[in-house]
């Protein structure tokens, strides 16, 4: 009996000055992003991954110094791949961790 190996590859791109790292599972059939990493200028922003591989969802993202990404003492879930990527590559680029905190509320929270 053999067993399928899915074949894994490493996408690369450019979003708002950011490297942007994936690791695909069978790309010619599913394709799942396994996890992502993002940096900017040679430094870690931050990374993300799927915590369902097979519906390619519960996204979750991980902080440069290691600890899930959370608002409020809540954790931020993006709702697909592309959201975890606008969230390491615009908001969490912020100059001080106050205006990262008020562009994660204004990301989650609808206007008034």
């Amino acid at each position: 009996m053999t067993h399928h190996v899915p074949e894994t590859v490493v996408r690369r791109f450019t979003d708002n000055s950011c490297a942007v790292t994936t690791v695909v599972a069978d790309p010619a059939d599913a394709q799942q992003v396994l996890y992502g990493t993002v940096t900017r200028d040679g430094v870690l922003v931050g990374s993300y991954y799927c915590a369902d591989r097979v519906r390619q969802t519960d996204w979750r993202i991980v902080t440069a110094d290691g600890d899930h990404l959370t608002l409020d003492d809540r954790p931020v879930n993006p709702v697909s791949e592309p959201a975890a990527v606008l969230v390491l590559t615009t908001v969490l680029t912020g100059h001080d961790q106050r205006e990262i905190q008020q562009q994660l509320r204004d990301a989650t929270r609808p206007p008034p």
